[in-house]
């Protein structure tokens, strides 16, 4: 009697949806955490491109704060000193982090011979894109909120309104989702399941 061929689409579709709500579930508790390394490159990098507007990016709690170097006045900025609090703004690095649990779901839903490192190599390839898109989050908020103040830096350059707009959308609705799935088929390309899925592609391109 011949033995059936295991469904590898079958069981990966089982496994992702088992994967999924753990793999969110932890992120969600720890985003502020996946996000420092991130958090703490882009810092460096924005006090020594902007140090007349960017003073830190930092951590606090489930919070990521972006303060500047002017102060607040009834919720405007307003030169530092004489203001009772540093102007600045909170950002959301969950926009842009969530390829990591995305991305975990597939890779350890696919089977293959080698999970961990694998693993590993995917996400630090994940890490600069995160890093890029909290860089234009930043930028996106720097600009909506400073207006002038930062498009207008004395010998500073400062990217374009229209391009910050667009590194932003991309940041947020493309990279996030479409780089695990990219990183994801680059490392499984040698898997079953995606040799079932490509011999599957061929015999409906035969028809």
């Amino acid at each position: 009697m011949q033995r059936s061929q295991p469904d590898h689409l079958r069981q990966f579709l089982i496994l992702v949806f088992a994967l999924l709500l753990p793999f969110f579930g932890i992120w969600w508790v720890a985003s502020a955490l996946l996000g420092l390394p991130a958090i703490g490159f882009v810092s460096t990098l924005l006090t020594n491109w902007m140090p007349g507007v960017v003073h830190s990016l930092y951590a606090d709690g489930s919070e990521t704060l972006l303060m500047t170097q002017f102060g607040e006045q009834g919720g405007r900025p307003a030169p530092l000193a004489g203001s009772e609090y540093r102007f600045g703004f909170s950002v959301d690095t969950r926009i842009i982090s969530y390829s990591l649990p995305f991305y975990s779901t597939l890779h350890f839903a696919t089977q293959r011979t080698n999970y961990f490192n694998t693993w590993v190599w995917g996400v630090v390839i994940l890490y600069p894109l995160m890093a890029l898109g909290l860089v234009s989050l930043c930028l996106k908020d720097l600009m909506t909120g400073l207006g002038t103040r930062f498009l207008e830096q004395p010998g500073v350059f400062v990217p374009d309104a229209n391009l910050i707009a667009i590194t932003y959308q991309v940041s947020v609705l493309i990279v996030p989702t479409l780089a695990p799935v990219m990183v994801w088929l680059w490392q499984s390309r040698d898997t079953p399941l995606l040799r079932e899925l490509l011999a599957g592609l061929s015999a409906l391109e035969q028809r």
